[in-house]
C-alpha cells in the first residue's frame, strides 16, 4: 500500500486538524484496539529496545508506535530503568512547533497550480472513492482538493482509522520529550522536520496522482490494520508488525532505508562521548534488512536486544550472542 509510514504520522495530528479547519475526523477518534491489558499483563507488554555499548557511551534503541490509545499504559520497569539512566534523549525529528512549520511547508510546496484540483486529476473510480472518504472522515474539501496529490495522501493517512469510540494520542515520541524536558535532559534530533516534509514532494516519483489512487482503491476495501500493529509492537514482534504494516517496496527505500543509513553515522558519532543515551524511533525502522539493527549488526557492534517484559527476547544480530 503506498502510504506514508509511522515516522511521518508522528507529525502531530493537531497540525493537520489546524489544516483542515477543524472539520477532519482525528484518528485519535477513530480506531480500534486489540484486547490487550498491558498494565495488567506483563506476559504481553515487552516493547523492543536494544543496547549498544562501546567506546565512552551506553546507547539505548527503543522501538517507537506514534500513537497509542489513551490512557495507553506501555512503560516497563526495564523500559523505565532505561529511561532514567539516560542523559540525553534523541528523537527522529523536532515535533514541538509542527504546526506552523507544516503551515510553511504546505504554503511553499503543498499546493496544486492555480485553477487545479485533485478531482479534475482523479479517475471516475478514484473520485468516487476520494468522494466517499470525505464524507466519512469529515474531511473539508474546500481545503483538501487544492493540495497536491502526495500531500493530500499525508493528509488523508493522518486521519485515517475505522469508526469507533476509541481515542488516539501521541504515542511514546511525545511522552518521552515530555519526560526529558520535565526532567531537564538534553534533548536532540537525528533529522530536521523539513526534511521529512521534502520526502513527501518526493513521493511517487512524479506519479503521485497515481500513488493516491491506489492507495484510495486499498483504502475502500481495506479492514482498519492498527490493532495487528499494536498488538505487535507491544509483544516486540517486529517481523510481525512489518507484515502488518505492508509498506510499498518502491517507497520504502525513500522512507526507512535510505534514513536509517543517514543516521548511522549520527549514532555511532555517540559512542565517543561518556554519557547514556535513549534514542526513540519508529519500530519499523528497527525491524528487518537494512533497519538500523542490521546495519549495526554488519558492522558488528555491541548490541544487544534487552528483555523488556516476561519473554525472553531474540537475539539481536541473527547467528550472533546478543
Amino acid at each position: 500500500m503506498a502510504r506514508f509510514p509511522k515516522s511521518l504520522i508522528s507529525l502531530c495530528a493537531a497540525a493537520c486538524l489546524s489544516l483542515l479547519g477543524g472539520h477532519a475526523r482525528a484518528a485519535s477518534d477513530a480506531t480500534a484496539i486489540p484486547n490487550l491489558r498491558p498494565a495488567l499483563d506483563s506476559q504481553v507488554l515487552q516493547p523492543a529496545m536494544w543496547k549498544l555499548t562501546g567506546g565512552k557511551s551506553t546507547i539505548y534503541i527503543l522501538g517507537s508506535l506514534h500513537a497509542l490509545p489513551e490512557k495507553f499504559t506501555w512503560r516497563t520497569p526495564a523500559v523505565d530503568k532505561a529511561i532514567a539512566s539516560a542523559d540525553v534523549f534523541l528523537f527522529e525529528t523536532n515535533i514541538d512547533f509542527a504546526t506552523a512549520e507544516l503551515h510553511y511547508f504546505i504554503d511553499r510546496q503543498g499546493y496544486l497550480p492555480r485553477g487545479q484540483t485533485l478531482r479534475q486529476r482523479l479517475s471516475p473510480v478514484a473520485l468516487e472513492q476520494y468522494s466517499a472518504l470525505i464524507t466519512d472522515r469529515r474531511l473539508d474539501k474546500n481545503v483538501l482538493d487544492y493540495l497536491r496529490p502526495g500531500v493530500a495522501l499525508w493528509v488523508i493517512n493522518l486521519t485515517g482509522g475505522a469508526k469507533t469510540d476509541t481515542r488516539l494520542v501521541p504515542g511514546v515520541d511525545a511522552e518521552l520529550l515530555r519526560y526529558a524536558k520535565g526532567h531537564a535532559k538534553q534533548v536532540g534530533y537525528l533529522e530536521t522536520l523539513q526534511s521529512q516534509f521534502e520526502m513527501i514532494a518526493q513521493l511517487g516519483g512524479g506519479a503521485q496522482t497515481k500513488m493516491l489512487e491506489k492507495s484510495l482503491a486499498e483504502m475502500s476495501k481495506a479492514e482498519n490494520k492498527y490493532p495487528a500493529l499494536l498488538a505487535a509492537w507491544s509483544e516486540g514482534d517486529l517481523p510481525k508488525l512489518m507484515s502488518a504494516d505492508d509498506e510499498d517496496p518502491e517507497q520504502k527505500v525513500l522512507l526507512l532505508d535510505n534514513r536509517n543509513k543517514a543516521w548511522l553515522p549520527k549514532i555511532e558519532a555517540l559512542l565517543t562521548t561518556s554519557k547514556t543515551y535513549l534514542i526513540t524511533v519508529g519500530a519499523a525502522h528497527l525491524a528487518g534488512k537494512n533497519s538500523v539493527i542490521d546495519l549495526m549488526c554488519q558492522k558488528h557492534w555491541k548490541l544487544q536486544r534487552v528483555q523488556t517484559g516476561a519473554g525472553k527476547p531474540p537475539q539481536a544480530c541473527p547467528g550472533a550472542i546478543g
